[in-house]
């Protein structure tokens, strides 16, 4: 089974073009109003699949679903705008699974088996990243319920073309976000652009060997690539990005996030910036997107003084948020969790509160048994993970300390917990938020 890694080509593209640009006719933002983008409401029962045109066995499609319901299916969020507020730009970047065969052919359209959310806030100048694992199981609007790599496939093959709008609408159905433009690329693509660039720096943490890694003529090879930091050129990148069998699929969405902000990083070197006026229109002729030239005049502005160490905001794979199963035949799902949808939502609506990165704990200062717990689950809900659930020396009131640099993590924590903002204590410069229950709090119920 192939993985496509492809989408990079444009995040990095898009993530470099908006870092770089001191070109003085990009010095007005333009306001940013993307048009309508339809988008289902939740469904509450499965829906009706659409009988799809008629094609050849499609790969990786399975008939086994797994004991875990679609996400999206009776999500208690709320039905997504037709497009982002002003001052937002959501875009979907996909990678495209083809093999040249197959596209030749015009047979098979391929999945999108590499899938990213990239939002950017310019009123809180921060960029956001979230990987969508392929494997997702969830439910596609009008088509029932697949892995989210099939979405794209669905709409290719009832229309040409009508894919990429069918994987937008399943994203926003899925988080209740709106998602406003897509980009897609593919893999040969991407290995191009990494060579025009002249390879990407990139720090291996362990040795990585694949003795079962797919080729375009269907056989497979060893690669192994050796722990470190090294150059790699476009096709030992690719592969880098790709390779999943040496640990699991949570180590290959890190490596492409990895690579996406290495390639970023290349484009932003002194070397590369005299040739971008020349390399921008040749990379980008690779990319199909609905991104108007407007909005990437606006990404450019955007990104002139974009941090990216207080800039922008990951959520990391994490395989307690999106557990995996293994169903009969080795079809693999992954479960996208109310929490780890939470969790995107939470990155893409409030940004600056991810960027913050806050350590938070909650301790049992005195309120009923299970409270910590209690409260722990309540903002696992909201989109929070807790790293710490104790018992604490007893105090009179409940209250939340918290260093300056996580007070907008704290003010949402103490509104998830319905707790008045009085009981916030900011002191400090820590990134830290300590929630100590006391006997008079009243947690939230369900």
């Amino acid at each position: 089974m192939r993985q496509a890694f492809a989408l990079f080509v444009i995040g990095g593209v898009l993530m470099g073009w908006i870092g770089v640009q001191n070109l003085a006719s990009l010095s007005r933002r333009p306001s940013h109003q993307p048009p309508p983008v339809a988008v289902a409401a939740p469904a509450t029962s499965v829906p009706t699949p659409r009988t799809l045109a008629s094609h050849p066995p499609l790969r990786d499609f399975d008939h086994h679903p797994p004991p875990f319901a679609a996400a999206g299916q009776a999500d208690p969020a709320p039905t997504p705008q037709p497009s982002s507020p002003a001052g937002r730009l959501t875009v979907l970047l996909m990678g495209i699974d083809q093999r040249p065969d197959e596209a030749a052919a015009s047979r098979d359209p391929g999945r999108t088996d590499s899938m990213m959310l990239v939002s950017a806030d310019f009123d809180a100048h921060v960029a956001s990243m979230v990987s969508i694992p392929r494997d997702g199981f969830v439910v596609i609007p009008d088509y029932g319920n697949e892995r989210v790599n099939a979405a794209y496939t669905f709409g290719e093959l009832d229309q040409r073309g009508s894919g990429p709008d069918v994987a937008k609408r399943t994203v926003s159905h899925l988080f209740g976000l709106p998602v406003d433009r897509y980009a897609l690329v593919d893999i040969h693509s991407m290995e191009q652009v990494i060579d025009t660039l002249g390879g990407v720096w990139i720090d291996n943490p362990y040795r990585l060997v694949d003795h079962a890694y797919p080729t375009d003529d269907y056989r497979t090879i060893t690669i192994d690539i050796p722990a470190g930091r090294q150059r790699m050129d476009g096709v030992a990148a690719v592969e880098y990005a790709r390779t999943r069998h040496p640990d699991s699929d949570y180590g290959r969405q890190f490596r492409q996030q990895q690579v996406l902000l290495a390639i970023r990083d290349q484009v932003l070197q002194l070397q590369n910036l005299p040739r971008l006026p020349h390399l921008m229109p040749e990379l980008l002729s690779l990319v199909r997107t609905d991104l108007s030239p407007s909005e990437i005049v606006q990404l450019a502005n955007f990104g002139r003084s974009l941090d990216r160490s207080t800039g922008l905001a990951v959520l990391p794979p994490n395989p307690d948020l999106t557990p995996s199963y293994t169903g009969p035949g080795g079809a693999a799902y992954i479960n996208l969790t109310p929490a780890y949808r939470a969790a995107v939502r939470r990155l893409i609506e409030q940004p600056r509160v991810a960027v913050e990165r806050a350590d938070i704990a909650v301790y049992n200062a005195g309120a009923p048994a299970g409270s910590g717990g209690i409260a722990a689950a309540t903002l696992g809900r909201a989109g929070f993970q807790v790293s710490t659930i104790a018992t604490g020396p007893r105090v009179a009131a409940t209250r939340i300390e918290a260093g300056s640099s996580a007070r907008q993590t704290a003010m949402l924590i103490a509104r998830a917990l319905e707790l008045p903002l009085d009981a916030l204590v900011i002191s400090g410069d820590s990134s830290s938020v300590s929630i100590w229950l006391g006997p008079d709090v009243r947690l939230p119920s369900g």
